[in-house]
C-alpha cells in the first residue's frame, strides 16, 4: 500500500516510521526545507513529492497545525482520486468536521491520534510514539464505512487502538483531557519564572509541567481552535481553584481533607 503524508513533522513523521516498518511505501511533503530533509534522512518517507503527487496515495494523512489543515484538506480532496482515502490528525474536530459537512466526500475520514511529545519535528519522530495509544475517528454521516475501516486497519497496524466519536465529543472531552493540562503547564511554569531556581522541585513538578515547553504556535491554534470548550472547563477549574482558596482562607482543615478525598475517590474510579 503507498500511503502519503502531507506534514512531516512529529506525527506526520511518526505515521511514515510506523508505515515504513510495517512494509509500505510512504509518500510525503513538507513545506519546511529542514524538516523535509530530517524526514526522508530519518527514514519517515521515501520520497519527497508535491502535495498533488501525495494525494494520489491509497490513503493520504494530513498532518499539519489546526490553522492549516482546511485549506491542504481542499488541496488534498481536489488531487486525490475519487476511492482513495484521505483523513486528518488534528487536535480538534469540530471545525474540519463542519468543512467535511460542505463537501460530502465520503472518502475523508476525520482523526485525531492521542499521543505526541513535549518535543516537535521529524528528529523526535518513533516509529512506536502510537502503541497502545488512542486513535480517535469522528466520521460524519455520510463517511462510506469501507474508508473508516481502512483508516482503522492501517491505525491498528501502528499499534494504536481505533475509538469512534462524535466530534463535538471529542472536542469536550479534550477540552478537559489534553488542552486543559497543556494550559495549566504553561501556567505553572510562567509562575515558576519569578524563582531563583526549581532546585525545590520534585516528581510531581516534573510530571506536570512537562508540557510547559511545546510548541507556542502549534498549541495557540489548538487551543483557540476549540476555545468555547477550554474556555468553559477553564471556568469550572477556577471555580474548583476557588473553592480550595476558600476552604484555606477559613482555615477548615476538614474541608480540605475532604477536597482531597474527594480527588482520590475521583481518580480511584478513572483507573
Amino acid at each position: 500500500m503507498t500511503i502519503g503524508i502531507v506534514g512531516c513533522g512529529l506525527v506526520g513523521g511518526s505515521v511514515g516510521l510506523a508505515c515504513r516498518s510495517n512494509g509500505h511505501r510512504v509518500l510525503g511533503f513538507e513545506p519546511n526545507s529542514k524538516n523535509a530533509r530530517l524526514a526522508f534522512e530519518r527514514g519517515c518517507i521515501d520520497q519527497q513529492t508535491s502535495v498533488a503527487e501525495v494525494s494520489q496515495a491509497d490513503i493520504t494523512f494530513i498532518c499539519v497545525p489546526p490553522g492549516f489543515v482546511a485549506d491542504v484538506a481542499e488541496e488534498v480532496l481536489e488531487a486525490k482520486p475519487a476511492e482513495s482515502v484521505a483523513t486528518d490528525c488534528t487536535s480538534t474536530k469540530g471545525a474540519i468536521v463542519s468543512w467535511l459537512e460542505t463537501k460530502k466526500d465520503r472518502m475523508f475520514v476525520p482523526g485525531h491520534p492521542m499521543a505526541g511529545h513535549e518535543k516537535s519535528g521529524p528528529q523526535f519522530a518513533s516509529a512506536w510514539m502510537f502503541r497502545g495509544a488512542k486513535w480517535i475517528i469522528t466520521p460524519c454521516s455520510f463517511t462510506k464505512l469501507a474508508a473508516i475501516q481502512q483508516v482503522e486497519k492501517l491505525v491498528k497496524e501502528m499499534g494504536a487502538i481505533p475509538v469512534r466519536l462524535r466530534a463535538e465529543r471529542h472536542d469536550r472531552d479534550v477540552a478537559l483531557l489534553s488542552h486543559l493540562p497543556h494550559a495549566l503547564a504553561a501556567v505553572l511554569v510562567r509562575l515558576a519564572s519569578d524563582l531563583d531556581s526549581t532546585e525545590a522541585s520534585a516528581g510531581s513538578w516534573k510530571d506536570l509541567t512537562r508540557v510547559g515547553g511545546v510548541d507556542p504556535k502549534l498549541w495557540s491554534q489548538i487551543l483557540t481552535s476549540n476555545r468555547e470548550e477550554v474556555s468553559k472547563i477553564l471556568g469550572q477549574f477556577g471555580d474548583s481553584l476557588a473553592d480550595l482558596r476558600g476552604l484555606l482562607d477559613e482555615d477548615d482543615s476538614e474541608g480540605v481533607l475532604k477536597f482531597f478525598e474527594e480527588a482520590k475517590r475521583a481518580k480511584e474510579k478513572q483507573n
